[in-house]
């Protein structure tokens, strides 16, 4: 790719395109425990209700929602009585965060990672396969850069979304965040890129080979070289991945 000064590719997407104790709470009227169950540890996810500390449900631990990224692994079942009706409450024991939770507010099977804590391992696993590729070219190895990656976190500072493609940056916020690792401020080129598939959601190991199909794949899975982060001129690279409102974009910024 030819470098643009102050210019910003933006590519077609892929797919298609510890919380302490609450103040106690008045105990629930006619709140009475039923029956206790001991079930074999099973994982589940939420991301709403109110995960209570006991079954006397007056005193809260915390929101699920706080804990939506967490697998939350139930190893009790509790029937609870509430004004003569009956709810079955799980027992959530993990490292996070341990409570009561009405199993309405479950679904079964491991919560998704948030995107911020998977960037490590994307980033990592995005440059051992670019310099896969580039060493089956004679190419010496590229390396992620850590000024680079620390200006992308900072692109709600300068980065918008509007219709696509109409992507902007305001290079005068961007060239302020440059200067403050130390990169040049007069000339930038990004590559963008997005996926909504929950299929490439579902885990970093997904996350990361869709970025690596879309920035080094083409046609039938062979690399193409013609790319920047194939490109011998380039030796060192940032890249981020970030949520927004369901679609995960990442963006590339190379040397």
């Amino acid at each position: 790719m030819k470098k643009v000064g102050k210019s910003l590719l933006v590519l077609a997407s892929v797919g298609i395109l510890g919380l302490g104790v609450l103040p106690a709470l008045p105990a629930q009227a006619g709140t009475k425990t039923v029956k206790v169950t001991k079930v074999k540890r099973a994982a589940y996810h939420a991301t709403k209700g109110t995960i209570y500390t006991s079954k006397k449900l007056n005193k809260v631990r915390g929101k699920a929602q706080a804990y939506q990224h967490v697998t939350l692994y139930v190893t009790k079942h509790a029937t609870i009585k509430q004004n003569g009706k009956k709810k079955i409450y799980y027992y959530i024991n993990t490292s996070k965060v341990k409570g009561w939770l009405w199993r309405g507010d479950l679904k079964f099977g491991k919560a998704t990672p948030s995107v911020a804590s998977m960037n490590a391992a994307m980033a990592k696993r995005f440059v051992k396969q670019a310099n896969t590729y580039r060493a089956a070219k004679g190419i010496a190895p590229l390396s992620l850069d850590a000024a680079r990656v620390n200006v992308l976190k900072t692109h709600a500072s300068w980065l918008t979304f509007g219709k696509y493609p109409r992507t902007k940056i305001d290079w005068d916020a961007y060239n302020q965040e440059a200067a403050k690792f130390g990169l040049p401020a007069d000339s930038a080129v990004m590559e963008i890129g997005s996926t909504s598939s929950k299929a490439d959601l579902k885990n970093s190991q997904r996350l990361s080979q869709a970025t690596i199909d879309f920035y080094m794949i083409t046609g039938r899975n062979q690399p193409d070289y013609t790319q920047t982060v194939l490109k011998a001129a380039t030796t060192k690279i940032g890249i981020y991945w970030f949520n927004d409102h369901g679609t995960v974009w990442f963006i590339l910024l190379p040397n």
